[in-house]
C-alpha cells in the first residue's frame, strides 16, 4: 500500500462510523474499518482512537516549522509547479491509514461512512458522511467524488497518481450522498488505494472556465482541518485550525490536529535554517547530516534544556536511497557495467569519516520491514520462482546473481583496494580499456556520466565517490541545480544519474507500480526515474499486488526485492532506524509515540501546545537557569 510520502499521512484523518469490510462476498453489515486481508486486521473499536494520540489533547499555540526549497503553487495534484508543503492538512481523503504498529494494512472511515462490497469484488458503494462539509460551507456530496476521479483524465493531472489509482474504472454517481465504485479488476488492496485518493470540490476546481494546472495558485479549499490564513511564494505559508471543521468531534478526531496556527517558513540553504532554530524562530527539526548532529546542538540552551536534543527510534521501513542509473542511456544498460561502478563506492570510509558512524548500509529494496526483509539467498520455492521467471524472460531480465547472491550491497565487506580489483577486472572482460586521459573507452564511447544534484549537502557524499571512480578509470561530473531546474529535468528524464529515495509502507502494493513498471517507464513525469523496464519484474508486481494473504504478499515482495536488488540498479546508501530531533522544550506529546510517523507528521497530528511548559521554559530563559525535565 503507498505511503504516500512520509508527511502525506496527514492528509486522511481518522473517525468513527461504518466503513469497510474485505472479507469474503458481500457484507452482513458495515464495518468501521478495513483490512487489507479482512476485519481480522484491525485492532481498534469504533470509537477507540489510536494509541499514539492523547484525545484530551488542548487546542491552541502554534507551530513552527521549515520548508527547503520554496514553493510554485497550493494545488496539489496538477503535474507542473512544487506544491506548498503540507497541503494535505487542507485535504482529505475518504478513509484514514493507521499508523499504529500493529496494523500493518488498515485503514478507518472518514469521508465515506459506510461502503459495501460486491460478491464478485469488482465493485463496490460507499455513503458518504452526512456531516462532511468544505471550508466554504459546501457540503461533500457525490458529485465531488465522481469530479475528483474524473479529473485525473486531465494532462496537467500529477501522472504518478493517475497510475496509483489505474484499477479504478469509474466512479459512478448513486445520489447526492452515495457513489458506486467500479473496479477493472479483482485487486485485494483497491478498496484501501480508493480510500486515499484526494477529493477536491467540485464547483472551485471544476468551475466553467478555469484551467486545473493554472488558475488555482492563490486558492486551496479542502474539507480538512487547516485553511490557507497567509502565504508568500519563496518564504512562508501559514494555515489556520478551521473551528467549523466537519469532523472536529468525531471520536478518532479528538485529539489530533491541535495548534490553531501551523508555520511553514521557508529557507534555501541549510545554515540559515539551523540558525532559524537555535533561534527560537522554528520550533522543530530533524537532522538530516551526521555531521551536525555529531558537532552540533550542543550549546548551553541544549545543555539547560531549552531545546531537547532527542535520539527516538523508529519502525519505518528503510527507503531505498542511492545513486541511481538512467537505464534510459545507453551506457547504463549493461547489468554488470553497474555492478563494477557500484562496488566502488566505500560506505565504510564515508560511515567513518562523513558520518560519524551513525548509519547502516541499505543492503536492499524493503530494509528494515520484518517479514518483508529477507537478505539470504534464494532458496526452496522463491529459487524455483525466480528460475522460472528467468526460463520464461531471459537472462536480462533475470541476471543470474538474482538466483544465486543474497540481498547485498554491491562491495560490501570487500576491501577498498580489493574492490577496485575486482571492478577493473571486470571492466577489462567487457572490453573498457583506459584511454590516454585515464578514462575507459569501448567501442569510441568513454565511461563517463554527470551525476544531477539538487542539494549541496549531497556534493560531500558524491566527491569521494568520484574519486574512487577516477581510479577505476570512470568519469563522474557533478552538476548541482536548484531545486525548480532540478524538477523540470527530473520530470523530462534528463539526466545520467540522481540519487533516487524509493519508499513503500508496511504494505507495498500498487504504488510500486509507478517506481517500476514497464509502462511508467514511458508516461511524462512518472517516478520511474530508472527507466527499469522489465517483463519478469511486471509480473511479480501483478502478482503482488493480488496477494491473498500477508504470507503470499512477503513472497512476491522477496522475489521483487532480489530482482530489483542484484539487477544493481542503483548505488545503495544508507538509512537510520532513529530521529535525530531537536525541538523547543515547550510542546505535549502522547504517552505512546508514533513510531510509524517522521516526528514532524507526528507534530503536527498529535503534538499540543502547553502553557505551563512555556511559561517554565521562559521562566528558566530569563533567569539563565536550566529547565527542570
Amino acid at each position: 500500500m503507498k505511503t504516500r510520502g512520509l508527511r502525506s499521512y496527514l492528509a486522511v484523518l481518522a473517525a468513527a462510523g461504518g466503513v469497510l469490510a474485505l472479507a469474503g462476498a458481500a457484507v452482513a453489515e458495515p464495518l468501521h474499518g478495513v483490512g487489507l486481508y479482512g476485519a481480522q486486521d484491525l485492532k481498534r473499536g469504533p470509537a477507540e482512537p489510536f494509541p499514539y494520540v492523547n484525545p484530551a489533547a488542548p487546542k491552541g499555540g502554534q507551530l513552527t516549522l521549515y520548508s527547503m526549497g520554496g514553493f510554485t503553487k497550493l494545488n496539489p495534484l496538477s503535474l507542473k509547479g512544487i506544491a506548498a508543503p503540507d497541503l494535505e492538512l487542507l485535504f482529505e481523503t475518504p478513509m484514514t491509514s493507521s499508523l499504529a504498529d500493529d496494523e500493518p494494512s488498515s485503514a478507518y472511515g472518514h469521508l465515506l461512512e459506510s461502503v459495501d462490497i460486491a460478491p464478485d469484488r469488482l465493485s463496490m458503494v460507499g455513503k458518504i458522511h452526512p456531516a462532511a462539509r468544505f471550508s466554504d460551507g459546501a457540503p461533500v456530496t457525490a458529485d465531488d467524488f465522481v469530479f475528483s476521479f474524473r479529473l485525473m483524465q486531465d494532462p496537467e493531472y500529477d501522472p504518478m497518481t493517475r497510475q496509483y489509482f489505474a484499477d479504478l474504472k469509474d466512479v459512478v454517481k448513486v445520489d447526492e450522498h452515495t457513489v458506486r465504485y467500479e473496479f477493472a479488476r479483482v485487486n485485494q488492496e483497491l478498496p484501501l488505494i480508493l480510500g486515499q485518493m484526494v477529493i477536491l470540490p467540485k464547483h472551485v476546481y471544476g468551475a466553467p472556465g478555469k484551467s486545473f494546472a493554472r488558475d488555482f495558485d492563490a486558492v486551496a479549499v479542502g474539507s480538512g482541518p487547516y485553511v490557507v490564513e497567509s502565504y508568500e511564494f519563496g518564504k512562508y505559508i501559514t494555515y489556520k485550525r478551521n473551528p467549523d471543521w466537519w469532523a472536529r468531534d468525531l471520536p478518532r478526531c479528538r485529539g489530533m490536529y491541535n495548534f490553531d496556527r501551523i508555520t511553514f517558513k521557508v529557507f534555501l540553504d541549510e545554515t540559515p535554517m539551523k540558525e532559524a532554530v537555535k533561534g527560537g524562530d522554528v520550533d522543530l527539526m530533524t537532522v538530516r547530516i551526521a555531521k551536525d548532529w555529531a558537532t552540533d546542538f550542543r550549546g548551553a540552551f541544549v545543555q539547560n534544556n531549552y531545546l531537547v536534543r532527542k535520539e527516538i527510534p523508529h519502525q519505518i521501513p528503510a527507503r531505498m536511497q542511492g545513486f541511481a542509473f538512467n537505464l534510459r542511456r545507453p551506457l547504463f544498460q549493461s547489468q554488470k557495467v553497474r555492478y563494477a561502478l557500484a562496488m566502488v563506492f566505500d560506505f565504510q570510509w564515508s560511515n567513518a569519516n562523513l558520518f560519524y558512524n551513525q548509519y547502516r548500509r541499505t543492503a536492499n529494496y524493503f530494509a528494515n520491514n520484518g517479514d518483508l526483509t529477507s537478505p539470504a539467498a534464494p532458496s526452496g520455492k522463491l529459487l524455483e520462482y525466480l528460475t522460472d521467471l528467468r526460463a520464461r524472460h531471459g537472462a536480462a531480465a533475470v541476471p543470474k546473481p538474482v538466483l544465486e547472491q543474497p540481498l547485498t550491497a554491491p562491495g560490501e565487506g570487500v576491501a577498498a583496494d580489493e574492490s577496485l580489483r575486482q571492478a577493473g577486472e571486470l571492466l577489462d572482460s567487457l572490453g573498457w580499456v583506459r584511454g590516454a586521459d585515464g578514462v575507459r573507452v569501448k567501442d569510441g564511447r568513454r565511461l563517463g556520466f554527470e551525476l544531477l544534484l539538487a542539494d549541496q549537502a549531497f556534493e560531500r557524499v558524491a566527491e569521494p565517490y568520484r574519486d574512487r571512480l577516477r581510479k577505476l578509470g570512470a568519469s563522474m561530473d557533478l552538476k548541482t541545480v536548484q531545486p525548480p531546474e532540478y524538477e523540470k529535468k527530473l520530470r523530462a528524464w534528463d539526466y545520467d544519474m540522481i540519487i533516487t529515495n524509493v519508499g513503500s509502507g508496511r504494505s507495498p502494493g500498487n504504488e510500486l507500480v509507478a517506481y517500476f513498471h514497464s509502462k511508467s517507464a514511458v508516461e511524462p513525469g512518472s517516478p520511474n526515474v530508472l527507466g527499469l523496464q522489465n517483463p519478469a519484474v511486471d509480473e511479480v508486481l501483478g502478482r503482488l499486488i493480488q496477494a491473498q494473504t500477508r504470507a503470499d504478499l512477503a513472497f512476491q515482495v522477496h522475489a521483487l526485492d532480489h530482482l530489483l536488488t542484484n539487477s544493481h540498479l542503483v548505488v545503495p546508501h544508507w538509512h537510520l532506524n532513529y530521529h535525530r530531533v531537536l525541538y523547543w522544550n515547550r510542546f505535549g506529546q502522547p504517552a505512546v509515540p508514533c513510531t510509524q510517523a517522521y516526528m514532524e507528521t507526528a507534530a503536527i497530528m498529535t503534538w499540543w501546545a502547553d502553557p505551563e511548559k512555556e511559561k517554565r521554559l521562559r521562566e528558566a530563559m530569563a533567569a539563565g537557569k536550566p529547565m527542570a525535565p
